[in-house]
């Protein structure tokens, strides 16, 4: 049986409250990670035919064809404000896919695939909106510094991110006026921004926190009767998403109340283990059409 449990304690890390992190180096050897849940696959850069499609931005490097579709690259060092390389010179490029556009972030090397509790987590967003949290990893038995890059405000920065009057007046077609209040927690200032654009268009009650704690904390105030809906991030300190879904659906005073998943973290096994803990539905975050329509099925 150890077998099998070693293979659940890899794949059910939300439940022991813990973030896997893929850490890579970008150009100059800064040591930099992303969430392994947003990844769908690394690809080695020389093995992919790459366009060099002419943009106003050198952040975006060109089109590249993985598995026959097109996928914008990121040159992260650009993003970032450090010096760049060639596109030749970088031998990775990490595949996601974020709201149904499907970007590849070109870096130097991977480094190692990590494991980190939320309290080793450091929030900086605060300090600097293009880091989500800093955090330390072993290189050559040294404890270096680790950024965790905010994908949310780079999608943002390249004009992805699609809040404005237009595209709310498209979508939110009437009010979704409801006495009740909906809670969301969301850790990325674009996201939040996002959300309280589209509830104060919606014309519904609603209250947004950084976190989950924050949330729980919040949620446990109310109680059941005040609350119409519940949305929630994935990937947040202190409070995660997972942890946020585990405590309104198996508490007997909560669970009848909807929680929908907001979240760039779309992979099969995410939505697997929300699934289990018997979440109500998912979004990927900042898509105003999902929103309107998922809101709208929970307050009737």
């Amino acid at each position: 049986m150890s077998g099998i449990n070693s293979v659940e304690q890899m794949t059910q890390g939300h439940l022991r409250n813990v973030q896997q992190l893929a850490v890579f180096y970008t150009g100059h050897n800064n040591i930099y990670a992303i969430n392994i849940a947003k990844v769908k696959a690394f690809i080695i850069t020389e093995e992919v035919t790459i366009n060099d499609t002419p943009t106003d931005t050198k952040v975006v490097a060109g089109i590249a064809t993985i598995r026959g579709e097109p996928v914008t690259l990121i040159n992260l060092d650009a993003w970032l404000g450090l010096p760049t390389m060639e596109t030749s010179e970088y031998k990775l490029i990490i595949y996601c896919e974020f709201n149904h556009k499907k970007v590849g972030f070109l870096i130097k090397d991977m480094l190692d695939i990590v494991e980190k509790t939320t309290e080793e987590l450091r929030h900086s967003e605060e300090t600097n909106s293009k880091i989500t949290y800093t955090t330390y990893v072993k290189v050559q038995d040294k404890d270096e510094l680790c950024t965790v890059f905010n994908a949310e405000q780079l999608l943002q920065d390249l004009g992805w991110v699609d809040d404005g009057e237009d595209t709310l007046n498209k979508y939110v077609e009437s009010p979704l006026s409801t006495k009740k209040l909906v809670l969301a927690a969301e850790d990325s200032g674009v996201a939040r921004e996002v959300l309280s654009k589209f509830f104060k268009k919606a014309k519904v009650n609603f209250e947004i926190y950084n976190n989950g704690a924050l949330l729980l904390q919040r949620i446990e105030e109310l109680g059941p009767d005040e609350i119409a809906l519940i949305i929630t991030d994935i990937e947040m300190p202190e409070t995660d998403g997972f942890q946020v879904a585990s405590f309104i659906k198996t508490n007997t005073a909560y669970s009848n109340i909807p929680v929908v998943v907001n979240s760039s973290m779309t992979t099969d096994a995410v939505r697997n283990k929300m699934t289990q803990i018997g979440v109500d539905g998912f979004i990927g975050k900042t898509d105003i059409q999902a929103l309107y329509s998922t809101v709208k099925q929970f307050l009737g």
